[in-house]
């Protein structure tokens, strides 16, 4: 027996359940080996103030903003601090656990576009990809948005077959929302693509559900923010402070720190614009060309390996995507509502690590794609002796990435 026909064999749930251990695996290892108490970000303390005061009945607040961070992860950071205390390494764990999940859906995703060898290599790599075993040793909000971005798209692929998915859908981009704002542009994208790939009225009914869960999903944070505020607010109050921090030097920063936080919020973002457009329009555009390549910078200082191996072949595979009109897996160009983001405010590493599973599944695509014009053509050895290359100089680069960096940040002048 063959190990395709030995893979075949199993029961459904085999596959998935080893690329959920595999993933824990990686994950608590680099969490215990990083620091299973350090808190490693600056942010970290604002959600989880959040989240302390929530178990002390104190509402939502961080003893001063009440509405300065998006709610979802620090519900979620209270939810497990409710059930095992206020306990760093709990809330890592369960963290690791549920960034485990993302591989599984990464496997399921893959098998609905491509089948299943794009399936298992995209769920396996998955599990080792550094972005993503990352994420669950920081304590902030990719965390948990980035396991529901993946969903979402899980499910919108599932409204294909039956229309009743559009309800958990829309619960997920609701919760996806209230994590992170850019959840909007994931709400967005989304329905472009459903009435991209679906019927017309199929679209539309799949469309009307979909809002009308986000919306009753999102309504209870609606509801408070308007007793809090007077107004409607609909995820956070930070964009003025994201405007005005991204665009303005910091010698001129002032925040305006002693107005009432609606009023903050809304000079932040008047200054911020009015900073911004007082700019050439060639500074803003180097500035974001900067933004946009530190985005894609691939130096964390170490080098992310993982992510340069499958570049090129996720470059590859959006061509192929393209090329052959693949409307499902249209689906996965959602990650691109980071690269604006990256471009006119902020271009974080931090930020990339939440498109892995889309770099992983269209190199999957990729690869796919190649291996089958290799085959046509005679050309599986080349391909195997490049990709081998490849693979070899990323090696060679992550043992030298020190002097690798230097002189990679010498090059580009900076």
């Amino acid at each position: 027996m063959t190990i395709t026909e030995k893979v075949n064999s199993l029961p459904g749930w085999a596959v998935p359940a080893a690329i959920f251990l595999f993933a824990l695996a990686a994950r608590l290892a680099y969490v215990f080996s990083a620091g299973i108490h350090t808190m490693p970000d600056i942010d970290s303390v604002e959600y989880l103030n959040y989240a302390k005061n929530l178990i002390a009945g104190e509402g939502y607040t961080d003893g001063r903003w009440r509405a300065f961070r998006a709610p979802g992860y620090p519900f979620f950071a209270a939810g497990v601090f409710g059930l095992f205390g206020e306990s760093l390494p709990a809330l890592k764990v369960v963290q690791a656990a549920v960034s485990s999940s993302v591989p599984v859906m990464v496997y399921f995703i893959g098998r609905r576009l491509g089948g299943r060898a794009v399936a298992l290599g995209a769920g396996f790599f998955s599990c080792f990809y550094f972005g993503l075993v990352f994420e669950p040793h920081h304590l902030v909000s990719e965390a948990l948005f980035t396991p529901l971005f993946v969903l979402a798209v899980l499910l919108l692929l599932k409204t294909e077959e039956d229309w009743r998915y559009s309800l958990p859908v829309g619960v997920v981009l609701g919760l996806t929302t209230l994590t992170r704002p850019v959840g909007l542009l994931v709400i967005a994208a989304g329905a472009l693509w459903i009435f991209l790939r679906l019927p017309l009225r199929r679209a539309l009914k799949v469309s009307l559900f979909v809002f009308l869960s986000i919306c009753a999903v999102m309504a209870p944070w609606w509801a408070r923010n308007y007793r809090v505020f007077g107004t409607f607010v609909p995820v956070c109050l930070e964009t003025g402070f994201v405007v005005k921090h991204t665009g303005t030097p910091p010698e001129l920063l002032d925040f305006n720190d002693g107005m009432p936080e609606l009023e903050r919020d809304r000079r932040n973002l008047e200054e911020g614009l009015s900073y911004i457009r007082s700019r050439p329009g060639h500074e803003l555009f180097m500035k974001g060309i900067r933004e946009l390549s530190r985005f894609l910078y691939p130096f964390l200082p170490a080098y992310d390996t993982t992510y340069m191996l499958i570049l090129p072949f996720w470059l590859y595979g959006l061509y192929a995507i393209v090329r052959s009109r693949d409307e499902r897996s249209y689906l996965l160009f959602s990650m691109f509502i980071y690269f604006p983001i990256a471009f006119i405010f902020c271009g974080t590493t931090r930020y990339r690590h939440s498109l892995g599973a889309f770099f992983i599944l269209i190199a999957a695509l990729g690869v796919k794609d190649l291996a089958e014009r290799a085959r046509a053509s005679g050309r599986g050895r080349a391909l195997a002796g490049a990709a081998a290359v490849w693979a070899a100089l990323n090696v060679f680069i992550h043992i030298f990435s020190e002097p690798a960096r230097f002189a990679f940040k010498s090059f580009l002048g900076i």
